[in-house]
């Protein structure tokens, strides 16, 4: 007579029957906790998988490496906000006043960075300590920013903008409305939450317009 074997913890089965799809959202959830929280040097593959519930040799079978898990977790959803914004004022032929494109990336960017400071804040420390995040994320990064480029060279001609440095002044933009978002507490201190959203905004919009709405009367 044989022996049954024997039946496996609730918990082991479920881990068995789970999809690909299902382990991939469960360790993209906890890598995005856990870098948030503790910045990319001191989060550690084998915690991110003990977070999501899965083996670590399931973890690179999925993303390969530290780093690529990073962009997939941290970097890629802030580029698709980026994305999304350049492919829609790209393709916007209608005529608008030149603050509405100013107005919505701000009203965009800064929002998901608020919603998302952790991501923010992980993406600058490892950006410093760690070259091979920064290797594996500039591709993507370097892309949607030249996307970025090409919208502030489209309104630059449309309104007839001159003097303009056109990388520089869409980086400039980018990296004024990530600083905010991400150090608003130390910008503000302790009134940091009487600050609305709005007033912050409303003034990095009033500064990117008019100054570049003025640039040629400058130089």
């Amino acid at each position: 007579m044989s022996i049954p074997a024997p039946t496996p913890p609730p918990e082991r089965a479920r881990a068995a029957r789970r999809a690909p799809g299902e382990v991939r959202e469960l360790v993209l959830d906890a890598s995005r906790e856990l870098f948030s929280s503790h910045g990319y040097s001191n989060t550690s593959t084998k915690r991110i998988a003990e977070q999501a519930g899965v083996a670590e040799a399931l973890l690179f079978r999925h993303f390969g490496s530290k780093a690529q898990l990073f962009r997939e977790a941290v970097v890629e959803p802030l580029v698709e906000v980026l994305q999304g914004y350049a492919d829609q004022w790209l393709a916007y032929d209608s005529p608008h006043e030149a603050e509405l494109p100013v107005r919505s990336f701000i009203d965009t960017f800064f929002g998901t960075l608020s919603d998302r400071r952790g991501f923010a804040m992980a993406l600058t420390a490892a950006s410093i300590y760690s070259d091979d995040v920064v290797e594996d994320s500039g591709a993507p990064l370097a892309d949607v920013l030249r996307l970025i480029e090409s919208v502030v060279a489209q309104e630059a001609e449309r309104f007839g903008y001159r003097g303009l440095n056109i990388p520089v002044t869409a980086r400039v933009g980018v990296g004024s409305v990530l600083a905010t978002a991400m150090f608003r507490g130390w910008i503000f201190g302790t009134n940091a939450g009487e600050v609305a959203d709005d007033r912050i905004t409303n003034e990095l919009e009033r500064l990117m317009i008019y100054g570049v709405r003025n640039r040629s009367e400058i130089e």
